[in-house]
Parts: C-alpha cells; structure tokens; sequence
C-alpha cells in the first residue's frame, strides 16, 4: 500500500531593510505525519553552524559532589524494588544498574545507571556499555509484565545533557511502564489500527517499503534494526525514526537486537559530535500487539539552545500550538547521516 506524505509549500513576502526594501520571498514547508497528523514546519533558511560549547569543568565537579548514581553514594541513596517486582532490590548487569526512581512521573517510572564514571562524552559509549543498560531495562519490564499482565505499555527513554531536560550528567535511561499508553504513543496507536482497518496491512511495513523506494529520507541498516529521517520531524533539528523489522513486543527483542540498534546509535553519536550537537531525546515504545500490530520503534531528536543567549529550542509553536520549527530538511539530514552508516 502506497503510503501518502503531503507537504505544503508557503512563499510569505517582505520587503527587506538589508537590501534596500527591496521585496524578498522565503520558502518553507509544512509537513504532516501520514499516521498521527502531526505537523512541522521546515525552516531551511533559519539552519546556521552551531559553535563548539564545552560543559566547564567546575560544573561538573560541583555536579559529581552530590550526585546520587556515583559509585560512592549509589547504594545508599537509590531506593529499591519491591520484592514482588525484584527481591534482590536492585537489578545489576556489568556496569549498569536499574531501581525504582526517587521522584516517580509514573506508576513504574525506573532509572538505569549506565555506568559508574559521573560524565562520558558521546563517543566514549561503547555498543558493550550500553547493551547491558537496556538489556537490563528489559528484563525489568519484562519481570513486571509477567507478575502484571495489565502494565502493558512500556517505554525506554534517554536525556542526555541538560539541553534535553536532563537533571544529572551521569548517563542514565529511564524506564515507564503503566496500563495505559502515554498521549503520543496512544495517537500513534490509533493510526496504526485506522490504517489497518482501511487498508488491511500493517503500517510500518509499508511505510518501510515506502521510504526504501523512495531512498530520500532512509539512513541505513544494522540487521532488522532500520534509521529513516522522520517526514514530519518533532524537533528543531529533525528526528530520526528506528524500527526493529518484525520484533512485536519487548519479549521479542534478543541480544542481537540491541548490538544491531545499538550500532546505529553509536553511528549517530559520532554524526551528532561533527555538528557540535551534544544532546538528544531518545524514546523506544513497547506495547500489546494484539488489535495494532506494532513493531517496536524509536524516535530520537538532537536538542541544542540556541546561541549566543542559550535560548531554548522549544518556542511557543510546539509547546502551545503542537507544530514542531525544524531548521533541517529530513532530506538534507538524511544525506549528512549516511556516511555514518
């Protein structure tokens, strides 16, 4: 099934004091989202270099003194699973380690340390470093679905640095699992039940098929796990879509997987470093499969503040219209990643 991707081209006019008043046009798109219609708009014009910013070291020793996921304080000031959940308290593999979150925003709302140094640099993540961080997240949520059969919608979710609201430096994944799908997901949800019913096959196979033929917005590979550049991007500087081909729930996902996933990620890591873009939202959605059929997929935005004042990448349109400014073209960020693939 051919999937449509509508876009509007706009042309606003004015008469430019820089070039005598004389009359000027810019071009920028709207987009809208084939499954949830959500809407950006692509602002190539407003795109500049970003200058290279460097965390002062000062910040992140006074950061490391009261930290709570070093090494020196985790054990003492972390809580516990309850024991139906995980008798041992908490749950270890290598480096990382998953607990419940001090401040919960979910009925099962969990962190998990990835390691025990207080800051690592985006090309200091090694695939090995962070496969035991999610592979822990998963058994967590699997041990839970299994003792809870109704805390059926399960997420994986990442902000690294302050830029994307993260609190601490110390890298560290969040995990939320409720009976319920969160707003977006549940939108997302619903597409994929309406494209079903009207078109009696699944959407994000087609929408696969669709963005391989079309080779504008597909990144690359690593096994069954694919990188498309979202057509209708939910951050500044675009966002990338992951789906894990054929993988219907967490239980689903092995370790090859997420050495697969994984890969990519590193891959966009090292892209998100030659931009001097240090930050990101990453969120991987696990839920029921039995009436939407969903794969497990991911969406991952780099987040920046914007110079020279550090003003934030979310203005009014997002927050209160709910239409993303994209200073990239999904197109154009798909080129820039691909040699990383």
């Amino acid at each position: 099934m051919k999937i449509e991707l509508n876009k509007k081209i706009c042309q606003p006019t004015f008469l430019d004091p820089a070039d005598g008043h004389t009359r000027k046009e810019l071009l920028f798109e709207v987009r809208t989202d084939p499954l949830t219609g959500h809407r950006s708009r692509i602002l190539r014009f407003r795109r500049r270099k970003l200058p290279e910013v460097k965390i002062p070291t000062e910040m992140l020793e006074a950061s490391r003194a009261s930290c709570p996921f070093c090494p020196e304080q985790i054990f003492s000031s972390t809580p516990h699973f309850v024991p139906d959940i995980a008798p041992e308290g908490r749950m270890n593999r290598g480096s990382a380690w998953l607990f419940p979150n001090s401040f919960p925003y979910a009925l099962h709302n969990w962190v998990v340390v990835l390691s025990v140094d207080h800051f690592l640099h985006l090309d200091q993540f090694s695939v090995e470093l962070l496969r035991d961080g999610f592979l822990i997240a998963q058994e967590g949520i699997v041990r839970l679905k299994e003792a809870d059969p109704s805390m059926g919608y399960a997420s994986i979710n990442w902000n690294y640095l302050p830029q994307s609201g993260g609190g601490l430096f110390h890298p560290h994944l969040q995990v939320v699992v409720e009976e319920q799908a969160t707003f977006f997901h549940e939108k997302v949800m619903d597409g994929l039940r309406r494209y079903r019913k009207e078109n009696g096959s699944d959407y994000w196979q087609d929408y696969l098929s669709e963005e391989l033929e079309r080779g504008e917005r597909y990144i690359g590979n690593r096994g069954n796990v694919h990188f498309i550049t979202a057509f209708s991007p939910r951050g500044i500087l675009g966002e990338v879509v992951i789906l894990f081909q054929d993988r219907m729930g967490v239980e689903e996902l092995g370790e090859g997987d997420w050495t697969q996933f994984l890969e990519g990620l590193t891959g966009i890591f090292h892209y998100l470093l030659k931009k001097y873009t240090f930050s990101f939202n990453l969120s991987l959605f696990f839920e029921p499969t039995k009436d939407a059929r969903s794969w497990v997929y991911g969406r991952l935005c780099p987040r920046m503040i914007l110079p020279p004042w550090n003003t934030s990448d979310i203005n009014y349109f997002e927050k209160l219209h709910g239409e993303v400014i994209c200073v990239v073209s999904p197109e154009e960020l798909c080129a820039e990643l691909k040699p990383y693939f």
